[in-house]
């Protein structure tokens, strides 16, 4: 019987495209051939691979995991996966250039995750940052800042110049970026 190293090395040995029809018959996230398969490494791996081949076949895998494992975990562990999949695609953009429409490329797909992590108003996280003891915040406040400080670290490798020229928005979240928690 296989173990799950071998499992997993043996997906990893396959070419994107019999990766992409093995994932076919999968269901990310749970067992494979009722054996334990670490999904998370699988996604990072895939992601890996994506960026250092400039490779779009392999960002879909690890983008199509990343986000069925989104979907599937709780809200903490959801946003580092999101994390990680808007990274990927933020570097990919960045090597191979934004394309609109496109399923990776398109700089609107990191722009949107940006602004459904982002809550806040600028000028509200401006208020915020005000306070004389950022430690003395709701944890839930400073939570918040922080998570969108790491969405915007992401963002900011691609919003220069068309990306604020579009939504020029972005740029008061961009001139708060060093100011975040």
């Amino acid at each position: 019987m296989n173990t799950p190293r071998d499992l997993f090395d043996a997906v990893l040995a396959r070419p994107a495209q019999a990766v992409a029809a093995w994932l076919e018959g999968v269901t990310i996230g749970e067992p494979v051939d009722q054996e334990d398969f670490n999904w998370e490494v699988f996604a990072f791996t895939m992601a890996t691979r994506a960026g250092e081949e400039q490779s779009l076949p392999w960002a879909r895998i690890a983008l199509r995991t990343y986000e069925a494992l989104a979907h599937r975990a709780q809200a903490r562990a959801a946003h580092s996966l999101w994390l990680s999949a808007m990274n990927l695609r933020a570097r990919l953009i960045e090597d191979l250039g934004p394309r609109p429409g496109d399923d990776i490329l398109d700089p609107e797909i990191v722009r949107g995750w940006f602004q459904r992590v982002a809550t806040l108003a600028p000028r509200d996280a401006q208020a915020l940052l005000a306070s004389s003891d950022l430690r003395a915040l709701p944890g839930d406040k400073l939570l918040l800042l922080r998570d969108t400080k790491n969405a915007l670290n992401i963002l900011s490798r691609i919003a220069e110049p068309d990306l604020t020229r579009l939504h020029p928005e972005l740029k008061d979240w961009l001139m708060l970026r060093a100011q975040l928690p």
